[in-house]
């Protein structure tokens, strides 16, 4: 079994490309982790919602990333887009079952 993390984003519309830029500067910083088996990042066709799809090989490793220099640059220097008092962000954790 891995282990599946899902971060979302909820924000105010005029943050949108704010929340994408981060996202997307997150993505190659991701793939460059110890156990990632994939990564996905979507935006709602409803609302200003975007979330992120981690599948690691175990939670350590989701763990890991999350521990290491390498994501602690990525999260200060996408800090500002998520600073804004309007922005709800989550994250919810899953074993994969098949």
């Amino acid at each position: 079994m891995s282990f599946v993390a899902v971060s979302k984003v909820k924000y105010p519309a005029f943050l949108r490309q704010d929340i994408h830029n981060a996202g997307l500067t997150m993505l190659p910083v991701a793939k460059k982790q110890a156990g990632l088996i994939s990564i996905s990042f979507h935006q709602s066709c409803d609302e200003d919602e975007t979330i992120m799809v981690w599948e690691w090989e175990s939670q350590a490793n989701h763990e890991a990333c999350m521990a290491s220099s390498d994501w602690a640059a990525i999260v200060e220097q996408t800090r500002s887009a998520f600073e804004s008092q309007e922005i709800e962000f989550s994250i919810s954790t899953y074993e994969r079952l098949g």
